[in-house]
């Protein structure tokens, strides 16, 4: 049996339309960035839901064996299949994958799904690609859909998803791609076969690439030491003057270059500098803004889920739900702190899990002291997101005492100092290379590392297939990694007050 040979999918097709480069990325294995697992996993929970919503049907979703076009012929020719999951199709070049087909009017409705909570164009070109293909295969299609997640759902329990989707029909709609799909395909088969990565300037389609780093640092010219890129950007005017200047290393910047660049979170003349001449800058007074710090002192951390298809009662898709903390108490200066100082909850569904969150975090925070915590939007919006909820409405004030306790150490750091070895990130996880005995993170042989890793485990712990031994190692690798980002940030501080006696 001969493999199925083909360029282009739908989804390349996309890609490419948004940017050639990025397609040529994600086809050549030396470029190829690591799949999102994370967003992954969130699709495949998605999916099986979709099934259950549909109903039973001819299953090809896991399915990628060379005769899977013939299996999908198979069943279209079988009348009692009335459902088909995934069916692929083949016209030239191009491959595409039907999330769902069903047998309807004497043709077909084609349903394409998407996570998102809304109607985008970018979904109108996906379905038309594949209105192309099986068109051009001459399938008749009654119906074209989008479905997509409702904003407004929310979980009740039971199993009850019957309103989870939001059905849109947009057979008229996709016409005008349609037409277009043809000249997609002529444009983008070049950009599959080429040798070398192709030209193409930056944008807004940038953002949010997993790429933009490597078209930053500029990759045609080989691999630049330092990029320029490291440096914090508003936009990529500023980069693409330096480029045309040909600056590619950050050395190589004028000062009067980041001079005219003021933003008080941000001291970019002493990032160049610290690379210009490989030394570590510090804010002479710094070590006195940490000592004035009040005791003791908290370190605290949030780990939440975001569920596209919600599992815990009275939440939406998409909520970001805590579901654990690490808090470390710093009462006096000459106090060690180990990992296992960490007070904890690690919860993953159980009734009334956010009123226990609470109750014991308001306990572990106490009632004073500066609470830090890093990039600490994430941990003020968890817990006003929980408060909110009915059943800790009545904690409303002792949450709000802590949320104004909280000190943002992202912040902190930013505005007094920067080392060489942060690349210009202020990431904890870049900012603890400064340590010399930071609690390291890894994410191999199934550890947590980082907040993707986390919940990639929350997804499996809550999986009814997942066995009770698997769960216990899941508990253990969070309760690690959770107590690492609050035992690091401890140990900043550390450093630095014993690095100025």
């Amino acid at each position: 049996m001969s493999k199925i040979s083909y360029s282009l999918t739908k989804s390349k097709i996309t890609t490419g339309l948004r940017c050639p480069k990025k397609l040529w990325f994600d086809i050549n294995d030396d470029y190829k960035i690591k799949i999102d697992h994370f967003n992954f996993h969130k699709g495949n929970v998605f999916g099986d839901k979709i099934k259950e919503i549909y109903g039973n049907g001819f299953d090809l979703s896991h399915n990628f064996e060379e005769n899977i076009i013939q299996l999908t012929q198979d069943a279209m020719n079988d009348p009692d299949v009335n459902i088909i999951y995934e069916g692929a199709f083949l016209f030239g070049e191009t491959l595409v994958r039907t999330d769902v087909l069903i047998r309807k009017n004497n043709g077909w409705q084609l349903i394409e799904v998407k996570s998102s909570q809304s109607l985008e164009e970018h979904h109108l070109q996906d379905i038309a690609i594949q209105y192309y293909v099986l068109n051009n295969l001459n399938l008749l299609i009654t119906e074209a859909t989008i479905a997509h997640i409702n904003k407004d759902f929310i979980y009740e329990g039971k199993n009850d998803y019957k309103d989870l989707i939001v059905e849109v029909e947009v057979l008229d709609d996709i016409q005008q791609f349609v037409t277009s799909v043809s000249n997609w395909i002529t444009d983008l088969l070049p950009v599959t076969k080429k040798v070398t990565e192709p030209i193409f300037d930056m944008g807004v389609h940038c953002k949010g690439c997993q790429y933009i780093e490597r078209c930053k640092s500029n990759s045609f010219l080989g691999k630049i030491e330092i990029p320029i890129s490291i440096l914090p950007q508003y936009g990529n005017k500023l980069q693409e003057q330096w480029l045309d200047n040909k600056i590619y290393d950050l050395r190589d910047l004028p000062y009067e270059s980041v001079e005219s660049i003021t933003d008080k979170r941000w001291n970019f003349v002493e990032i160049l500098r610290s690379h210009k001449e490989n030394i570590e800058w510090i804010n002479p007074s710094f070590f006195e803004i940490i000592k004035k710090f009040s005791w003791p002192r908290y370190f605290f951390d949030i780990e939440s889920i975001m569920q596209g298809v919600p599992i815990i009662l009275n939440t939406k898709p998409n909520d970001q739900f805590p579901f654990q903390y690490s808090v470390h108490k710093w009462e006096f200066e000459d106090q060690e702190i180990n990992l296992e100082d960490s007070k904890q909850f690690l919860e993953f569904n159980s009734e009334n899990m956010d009123r226990k969150y609470l109750d014991k975090l308001i306990i572990d925070l106490g009632t004073d002291g500066p609470i830090f915590a890093h990039t600490s939007s994430v941990e003020i919006n968890a817990l006003s997101f929980l408060v909110k909820r009915k059943n800790c409405i009545d904690l409303k004030d002792k949450i709000e005492n802590i949320q104004s306790r909280i000190i943002d150490t992202a912040e902190l750091f930013r505005e007094n100092f920067y080392n060489v070895a942060m690349m210009g990130s202020y990431s904890l996880k870049d900012i603890i290379k400064i340590l010399p005995n930071a609690s390291s993170y890894s994410s191999e042989n199934d550890q947590v590392g980082h907040g993707g890793d986390a919940m990639i485990k929350w997804f499996k712990y809550t999986n009814p297939n997942t066995s009770d031994e698997a769960k216990e190692k899941i508990r253990e690798n969070l309760t690690n990694y959770c107590a690492k980002d609050t035992l690091n940030l401890y140990l900043i501080f550390k450093y630095f007050l014993e690095s100025h006696k």
